[in-house]
């Protein structure tokens, strides 16, 4: 809007959609029509009243479409309402839906305004942590679904690709952990609505990778369930992913160097474990690649996490003991995964049944550190010294697969988590008394700093808030905090409340630097760390 003596103010064009935007629509026609009359210098308190009138009618309309919304405290309606800030319909970002379907699909920005449009709104690792937060909890599961199903159609190596491109023709396969979040987000609406399994996707690719395939239908894609995907995914890795990205070069990605787009995950057959990725490439959230050439960290990978990271064999763990489950239960028809020779079923290569019994055997022996009084980030790692790394992930994975942990050794880490990497506000993503510990990120540091010029340091010490949630959680599994678990959280979440209501954005922001600082890099409302909480 614009001011100034005889000057008249513009009212806000609002978009809306056209399921039911008709009835906004014509209210705001006749408002500007009345506008019209009313003199120039009270104009302003007008356009100030409508603004107040459109908020306040939205709230109503939440409050009939959350169940929980009208009976929520004020933070949680706040947290409830970035999932309308963050999730919406948006063109052109993507999203691959049936070729048949007339309906526009929402979509979920990782966060604003960085990530507002385009085929940079919407990342699949970060829609599928936030997807049980913004959309689960808030009731909002024809949006959810949407995007399970339309990430599911990009299936290709058995991955879902992390970034998108311009109408989804060539997402990118470059993360090795957004399959698993996945898998996890329709674990999560299965317990909603057991159905899901069955629903039909539309396939872009078949299972030998290809863009056209042999078994398509009348309009040349190929269906399958979702549980015929979460199928494939297993099947994949346990027989091995090794690809070189599609387009690879400085075209796909101008800083990482030729070995870094070579993408590799598998299974242990001795631990259960999958693994992959490699030092010169960074396959999960801690992606950071370095870009310096000043400082000499150009197609570095800051913090590669490969081999075994903690997180992921949480994840997997979680969908192999639901597939068993559901095997048993007799949902499923798949006992298992096939082991394939040149593309040929060889036998039955592991039961459902067995793979889990792996995993958990071996979880503890493996992942406990006894020096560091909590559990290994990785396990195999090539970098040295990577799998010693004190960093939140482990808290992550405590809360999707708690079975894994030894009760004990679950507590200890606890503590040493609250006193190395808890911030106000967010986690620390290292140690604080790791020697690359950087807390403070400046993606425009031109230094000659190796640990810190252009963000190098993004995920070596910077408090990200999205782990916050995770954490807390984990914490209420132990019994040392539980009698006072609510006075604790309520506690903690005091700046939460704080930033949430004085944020311009009124979101909470993507990370912090050091003890709560203010970064000025970051992305002030992200959809994972609103998730996060509402999670609770």
């Amino acid at each position: 809007m614009t001011s100034g003596r005889g000057k008249k103010w513009a009212m806000v064009s609002v978009r809306t959609s056209a399921r039911d935007g008709g009835p906004w629509s014509n209210w705001l026609r006749n408002v500007y029509k009345k506008v019209g009359d009313v003199p120039n210098y009270f104009r302003a308190r007008v356009f100030d009243v409508v603004l107040r009138h459109l908020y306040k009618a939205a709230l109503r309309r939440l409050a009939q479409i959350f169940p929980s919304f009208a009976t929520s405290s004020r933070f949680i309606k706040e947290l409830m309402l970035t999932s309308v800030q963050l999730v919406g319909i948006v063109g052109e970002t993507g999203i691959p839906v049936d070729p048949g379907c007339i309906e526009n699909v929402s979509s979920m920005a990782a966060g604003l305004p960085h990530f507002s449009h385009g085929f940079m709104r919407c990342w699949g690792r970060d829609t599928f942590i936030a997807l049980p937060g913004l959309l689960l909890s808030t009731a909002r599961y024809h949006d959810a679904k949407n995007l399970i199903l339309g990430f599911g159609r990009t299936l290709r190596h058995g991955l879902i690709p992390n970034l998108l491109s311009e109408r989804g023709h060539q997402p990118r396969y470059n993360c090795r952990d957004a399959v698993w979040w996945w898998c996890r987000a329709v674990h999560l609406y299965w317990l909603h609505d057991n159905s899901i399994l069955g629903e039909q996707i539309q396939r872009n690719y078949d299972s030998n990778d290809n863009v056209t395939a042999a078994s398509c239908d009348s309009r040349g894609y190929v269906s399958v369930s979702v549980l015929d995907v979460i199928q494939e995914i297993l099947e994949r890795h346990y027989n091995g992913i090794t690809f070189v990205e599609w387009n690879a070069g400085r075209s796909l990605d101008e800083h990482l160097h030729v070995d870094g787009f070579r993408i590799t995950a598998g299974v242990n057959t001795e631990t259960g474990f999958v693994y992959g990725g490699s030092k010169h490439n960074c396959g999960t959230w801690m992606d950071k690649v370095g870009s310096s050439d000043h400082a000499g960290n150009r197609g570095i990978p800051s913090s590669p996490r490969d081999g075994a990271a903690i997180e992921i064999v949480s994840l997997s763990y979680l969908t192999v003991s639901w597939m068993y489950q559901l095997h048993k239960l007799g949902s499923s028809p798949y006992p298992g995964v096939n082991r394939y020779d040149n593309d040929t079923k060889f036998d039955i290569g592991i039961t459902y049944k067995h793979w889990s019994e792996l995993i958990c055997a071996n979880f503890e022996e493996c992942f406990w550190n006894e020096c560091t009084g909590c559990y290994r980030d990785t396990v195999g790692s090539e970098v040295p010294g990577a799998d010693e790394k004190v960093r939140p992930n482990q808290a992550i994975a405590m809360v999707i697969s708690p079975g894994l942990f030894e009760e004990d050794h679950r507590d200890r880490a606890l503590e040493t988590i609250s006193e190395k990497l808890e911030g106000p506000l967010g986690m620390r993503t290292l140690s604080s008394d790791d020697l690359s510990y950087r807390p403070y990120y400046d993606n425009g540091n031109q230094s000659s700093d190796y640990d810190v010029a252009n963000g190098f340091n993004y995920h070596q010490g910077p408090e990200w808030l999205w782990c916050m949630g995770f954490y807390l959680r984990a914490v209420s599994l132990s019994k040392k905090v539980r009698p006072n678990f609510e006075e604790y959280i309520s506690r903690k979440l005091a700046p939460h409340r704080v930033m949430l209501s004085t944020s311009p954005y009124r979101g909470l922001t993507e990370l912090t630097n050091k003890d709560g600082e203010v970064c000025w890099f970051s992305s002030p409302t992200q959809a994972w760390s609103s998730s996060c909480l509402l999670e609770l």
